[in-house]
C-alpha cells in the first residue's frame, strides 16, 4: 500500500470512529508512525484530506452493498434484508460528524444523480428477479407491482428513517426503527412464498442488536 493509501485508509477509520472535530493531523501522523512534515507533503490540507477520506468511505460502502447484491444464490428478500441490516450498522457505527460529511461531499459531486440512479438500478434488478420464478422456485415478490417504483419508494423510505425528527435515536435504536419499517414494506410486497423466505430471515437474524 502506498504511503498517501496508507493515509487515507487510517485517517477513514479515525474519523469515523472518533468524528471529524475530535481527530488531528497530529493524531494521524502519530497513528501512522510518521512525521507531520511528512504527512503535509502528502496530503496538501486536512480540508483535502476529509475529502478523500469521505471518497473512501463512501466506495468502501458501495463494495460491501454490491457484494451482497451480487450473491445470486442467496433469494432476493435474503440479500434486501441482509443489505437492510448492513446499512443499519453503517448508520450506527460511524460517528454523526462524519455521516454528515461524507453526505456534504456527495451532494457536491457532480456525478451525484448518477450514483442515485445506479442505487435504483441495482433495487429495481433484484425486485426484478423476485418476480420471476427461478431455478423451480416460486416468485417472491408480486409480479403486478412496478419494480422501477418500489426501489424508489425503498430508498426514499430509508433517507426518510434517517433525517426525520420524530425518531428519537436516544430513546429508540436504530435497529428497532429500520427492522420494524423494512418488514412492514417487505411484507407489503411479498407474495405467499416471499412471506415465509421473510419469517425464515428473521427467524435466523433475530439476535442483532444496537
Amino acid at each position: 500500500m502506498s504511503l498517501i493509501d496508507s493515509i487515507i485508509d487510517t485517517s477513514t477509520k479515525l474519523f469515523k470512529n472518533q468524528g471529524i472535530k475530535d481527530v488531528k493531523m497530529d493524531d494521524i501522523s502519530s497513528a501512522l508512525g510518521i512525521s507531520k512534515r511528512t504527512l503535509y507533503e502528502t496530503i496538501q490540507s486536512r480540508d483535502e484530506l476529509i475529502k478523500l477520506c469521505c471518497k473512501n468511505y463512501a466506495m468502501q460502502l458501495k463494495i460491501k452493498f454490491e457484494s451482497v447484491l451480487n450473491k445470486e444464490y442467496c433469494s432476493t428478500f435474503e440479500r434486501i434484508l441482509t443489505l437492510n441490516e448492513l446499512y443499519i450498522r453503517h448508520i450506527h457505527d460511524t460517528h454523526k460528524s462524519f455521516l454528515e460529511e461524507v453526505k456534504k461531499n456527495a451532494h457536491c459531486d457532480p456525478k451525484k444523480k448518477e450514483h442515485d440512479e445506479l442505487q435504483f438500478e441495482y433495487f429495481e434488478r433484484l425486485l426484478k428477479e423476485g418476480q420471476e420464478s427461478r431455478d423451480g422456485k416460486l416468485p417472491e415478490i408480486d409480479p403486478s407491482l412496478r419494480p422501477e417504483i418500489l426501489s424508489r419508494l425503498l430508498v426514499s423510505q430509508l433517507k426518510a428513517v434517517v433525517q426525520d425528527p420524530m425518531f428519537d435515536y436516544t430513546r429508540m435504536s436504530y435497529f428497532d426503527v429500520y427492522s420494524t419499517s423494512w418488514r412492514i414494506f417487505m411484507r407489503g410486497i411479498a407474495t405467499e412464498h416471499g412471506q415465509k423466505v421473510i419469517e425464515e430471515w428473521i427467524a435466523n437474524n433475530h439476535k442483532m442488536t444496537l
